[in-house]
């Protein structure tokens, strides 16, 4: 529901090339064992398909690379790969993998639903051209895969992580508004209080879409050491869960484990820890 938000969730990754091996061919044995060990500790989970990495390791099945207009693991310019998520053929295999997960999975009650990466891309201008990219091509893809993961687990969530769509940011909105009706979370990386590309470009779509849809923040590893700008000090976990929970309206709060602080005055999840327990429910500011 969209009145209160919970941290009572847990977020966990799987390539799409682990998950579907070989043409519909489906590996869900981790998927299983997590739910399991979710079951146990009295928690939900939340898995990210991966289809973007950091490092030279394709996060998308082999067999998408033969596929006509392949190959569709394009590298990308943080050192690793991108699946080409606007080609049709993609589009395709996406809702194949997320109709075998609802099918598999959406009956389960540990299963809270998948989560998809940024929508920022990490391509350079060649590899956008070489693959006829444009914007709306990129928009009806989103509006496609996001909608019908959604139909696909209608007892589930399907969690969109947005931030940057390249060529025409305000598709950030057209896409929100034709999730909105279909039970989509929205939210993304980061909980960065005073970044301004984020001020700018990405935060008046919280509070655009609060309580229109359910919305999230996460907190990703560079947040843990954010400086105030006025020198007051690094920002705290309790800091952030705050600033989340009042202007960007969040439902769910995710935080990424970061077992080690950059320096010995800046935060890691072990300062995280005692903000999650003390707010098992929340609600969200209006």
């Amino acid at each position: 529901g969209q009145s209160t938000g919970s941290a009572g969730v847990s977020r966990w990754a799987e390539s799409w090339r682990s998950l579907e091996p070989t043409q519909g061919v489906y590996n869900f044995a981790e998927v299983k064992s997590d739910l399991v060990l979710a079951k146990t500790l009295g928690k939900q989970l939340i898995m990210i398909i991966e289809d973007k990495t950091f490092v030279l390791e394709k996060p998308g099945p082999d067999y998408l690379d033969k596929l006509p207009g392949g190959p569709y693991n394009a590298r990308n310019r943080a050192n690793g790969y991108t699946v080409v998520r606007w080609a049709p053929a993609v589009v395709t295999r996406f809702n194949a993998l997320t109709k075998a997960l609802g099918t598999a999975f959406d009956s389960n009650l540990n299963f809270e639903g998948i989560a998809t990466q940024e929508t920022a891309l990490g391509f350079e201008s060649p590899t956008l051209q070489k693959y006829g990219y444009t914007p709306e091509k990129y928009r009806d893809a989103l509006i496609n895969t996001l909608g019908t993961a959604s139909a696909n687990m209608p007892k589930s969530r399907v969690f969109w992580l947005m931030n940057f769509l390249v060529g025409n940011q305000s598709y950030i909105g057209n896409i929100a508004s034709a999730l909105a009706p279909k039970g989509v979370v929205m939210g993304g990386p980061d909980v960065w209080p005073e970044n301004k590309s984020l001020l700018s470009k990405v935060y008046p779509y919280y509070t655009q879409f609060a309580g229109k849809m359910p919305l999230f923040g996460q907190v990703e590893n560079v947040c843990y050491s954010i400086p105030h700008s006025s020198g007051g000090g690094y920002w705290t976990m309790n800091e952030l869960f705050n600033y989340a929970k009042k202007n960007l309206h969040v439902n769910y709060m995710f935080w990424v484990r970061v077992t080690k602080a950059s320096s010995a005055k800046t935060y890691d999840w072990t300062d995280a820890w005692p903000v999650i327990k003390a707010n098992p429910t929340w609600t969200p500011a209006p």
